[in-house]
């Protein structure tokens, strides 16, 4: 459905109608009466309203009104009318049922919903329409204020672009091959140039939601230039929360939506939606349905956070099969580019900024991408808020934390992890190994791609999960892997309850982590004597690991001799996997060398006496059975942070705090409940008991 607004001139009749019910001009006794106006063209709205027509596809109401004019609002159900009969339709109104000819609709101009609904109540106000909010929900336009998700309208210029044009614009975003690839297509001549539907929708991958919408704007301006929308709205759904789902206000805006876009930014709430099948399950089956159901007629633009990306995998995932999906990834530049991007950005809003100010701000290299270019642009606006907008913030002393540093590479804290010699060398021989075979590539030589489906196996607390998403990003950056996605699951994930769905199951999973790791976590839960499903499990797996060689990395995980046991029941599956991999667990100096390290990480020092402390408890610690390795010394650095919490409390009541007792931990800190209770285990009866 698409909204509207226009202005309705007329001129009175030369012989008007006798009855006066049906004139719209005044008596001269008439013409100052306010009432005259709100009365005639009230009425002229109760034989309007929703869906009025023969068809039921146009809705009309004037909002405001004059003498020879009328401000109307319309909406057109474009897959039964369109605007060319909404306009004959009102023309034929008047000029049948009224004292008026020459009847006019001008300056018609397509609107967003959140438009129409701020002039339907102006219509309200002004006396013109009677009870408007009834009549929203009649029309299922009510959908804008629903807690469960959030949602912004934008309007597609109204200019049509040329190929030429559209290229320049994503040249100026600093556009990927795959976006550029994309307007070759749009613009081919072998396309038809009308509106049927939509052949393909697309996923945008960035690190910035401006990116993306920068992107998305220039696509469908790109797309209705050609003709391949029916509408010009672009419907913004973000911040979906897991309670989204039946939400018939949410069923309303994508079917009010065909013809038109919808972008889904699927970060969702800041919720914590995992990476397990059960988390927004609802959510996803819901919405996919919606977008099988809908997707002919409704664009949907699937914007992927890269650094936080939600649910977005397992709604792709879900509605793939039924949806052709094309990837546009985000642009990168070089630094003159970058430094025209923000240029623009910064000169959209209300004051500017010169070249000369931008390039002091640019870090020291030689290629962005868009994310680092909004990055860069949202640093320079809030310190100009400072000091060039609200001056008397320009020398004020604000808090200031000690910082982790987050943007160290992935594979620099791979290196940095205690232990772990073997893994890192096989990580340094598959990067290695991808360079080579890029310039042999490169030089016209033959290339080949070597399957890296591996095994972890290890006691709790090894480092295997962590690892495991570390190679994620490592291999993203190396260009090894193309998305660097990172899909963990477990049986619960993978079996399916009933027949015929484990298959599907499993098949959806690999789909998901396409262009990234797929982390099976106790993978040899998976045989189960109670039923067949976990063999069946296992004989997919087998099938998309040889489907999927190019594009997913499978690694299972699991205890030492379980795993063991598990391989060697499955030859198929035992004859893909290039490397085993162990993580043995962890002695007492490198648990003291991984809490120095977490202590750093997160601004707190360790003096040599606490060291040797913390040394004497893992000592103790390691001759326990599973005693948790890693995650044994997070627990006892967390647990002493929260005894420092307590100390320096009672021992600064009322004082002011310093800095150095903020950061300083002592001995007495770590005499804590993860300790004492391993103790306690350690304790045994020696006799006998009757």
């Amino acid at each position: 459905m698409n909204f509207y607004e226009a202005v309705i001139k007329f001129e009175k009749q030369e012989n008007p109608l006798k009855n006066k019910g049906n004139s719209l001009f005044p008596d001269e006794d008439e013409k100052k009466d306010k009432r005259w106006i709100r009365d005639t063209f009230e009425e002229v709205n109760n034989n309007l309203g929703v869906r009025c027509d023969m068809k039921e596809a146009l809705s009309f109401f004037i909002w405001d009104a004059q003498q020879g004019q009328a401000n109307i609002i319309f909406s057109v159900e474009t897959n039964i009318s369109c605007v060319e009969e909404a306009k004959n339709y009102i023309k034929n109104f008047f000029e049948e049922n009224y004292d008026v000819c020459s009847v006019e609709v001008l300056k018609e101009k397509e609107i967003t919903t959140g438009r129409f609904h701020q002039l339907g109540i102006r219509g309200d106000n002004n006396g013109l329409i009677r009870r408007y909010g009834s009549d929203e929900n009649c029309m299922g336009i009510d959908y804008r204020d629903n807690y469960q998700y959030r949602i912004q309208e934008e309007m597609i210029p109204d200019e049509s672009i040329s190929y030429n044009q559209a290229v320049t614009m994503a040249e100026k975003l600093m556009a990927d091959n795959s976006f550029m690839e994309e307007l070759k297509r749009i613009y081919s001549d072998e396309n038809v140039k009308k509106y049927y539907g939509n052949p393909v929708h697309y996923k945008i991958s960035a690190s910035n939601a401006g990116a993306a919408s920068d992107i998305a704007k220039v696509l469908a301006q790109a797309l209705k230039s050609n003709q391949r929308l029916g509408g010009s709205r672009i419907n913004k759904i973000y911040e979906i929360r897991e309670g989204c789902y039946n939400e018939d206000d949410f069923k309303h805006m994508f079917e009010m939506a065909q013809g038109n876009v919808v972008f889904f930014d699927l970060a969702g709430s800041g919720e914590d939606h995992g990476n397990y099948a059960s988390s927004y399950e609802d959510v996803i089956e819901y919405i996919g349905g919606l977008i099988k159901k809908n997707h002919i007629k409704t664009l949907c633009i699937f914007f992927e956070n890269t650094e936080h990306p939600g649910f977005a995998n397992k709604l792709i995932a879900n509605v793939s099969e039924k949806i052709d999906i094309v990837e546009i990834k985000e642009g990168r530049g070089d630094r003159e580019t970058a430094i025209s991007y923000i240029e623009k950005l910064a000169n959209s809003g209300d004051y500017t900024v010169t070249r000369d100010e931008i390039v002091k701000i640019m870090p020291e290299k030689t290629v962005f991408t868009v994310g680092e270019v909004y990055e860069i642009y949202n640093a320079w606006f809030r310190n100009g808020l400072k000091n060039n907008i609200y001056k008397s913030y320009k020398y004020c002393e604000c808090i200031s934390l000690h910082n982790v540093d987050k943007k160290s590479r992935p594979y620099d804290e791979l290196k940095k992890m205690v232990g772990l010699s073997e893994i890192k060398k096989i990580v340094d021989e598959i990067i290695d190994n991808a360079h080579i075979q890029k310039i042999r590539s490169e030089m016209g030589m033959d290339s080949y791609k070597t399957s890296l489906h591996m095994v972890f196996t290890g006691n709790p607390g090894s480092a295997k999960t962590t690892v495991a998403r570390l190679i994620a990003q490592i291999f993203l950056k190396e260009e090894i892997l193309d998305t660097g996605k990172y899909i963990e699951c477990g049986r619960a994930d993978l079996v399916g309850k009933y027949v015929g769905w484990t298959a599907k199951t499993v098949r959806s999973k690999f789909r998901e982590a396409k262009g990234g790791i797929l982390f099976i976590d106790e993978a040899y839960s998976l045989v189960d004597d109670s039923n067949s499903f976990g063999d069946e499990a296992i004989n997919t797996i087998v099938q998309e690991m040889e489907n999927h060689r190019d594009d997913v990395i499978v690694i299972f995980a699991g205890y030492p001799d379980k795993m063991k046991d598990f391989l060697n029941k499955n030859e198929g599956l035992r004859s893909r996997i290039a490397f085993y991999l162990d993580f043995p667990d962890y002695n007492a100096d490198e648990l003291t060398e991984i809490i120095k390290l977490m202590a750093d990480k997160k601004g707190y020092k360790l003096d040599k006496k606490i060291e040797s402390t913390c040394h004497e408890i893992f000592a103790k610690a390691c001759k326990q059975k599973e005693f948790g390795n890693g995650r044994y010394a997070r627990n006892l650095l967390e647990q002493a942070m929260m005894a420092q919490a307590r100390r320096i409390t009672r021992e600064y009541n009322g004082k002011k705090l310093s800095r150095k007792a903020l950061v300083t931990l002592k001995v007495e800190d770590f005499n804590v409940n993860v300790v004492s209770n391993m103790d306690s285990d350690n304790k045994h009866t020696i006799g006998f008991t009757v």
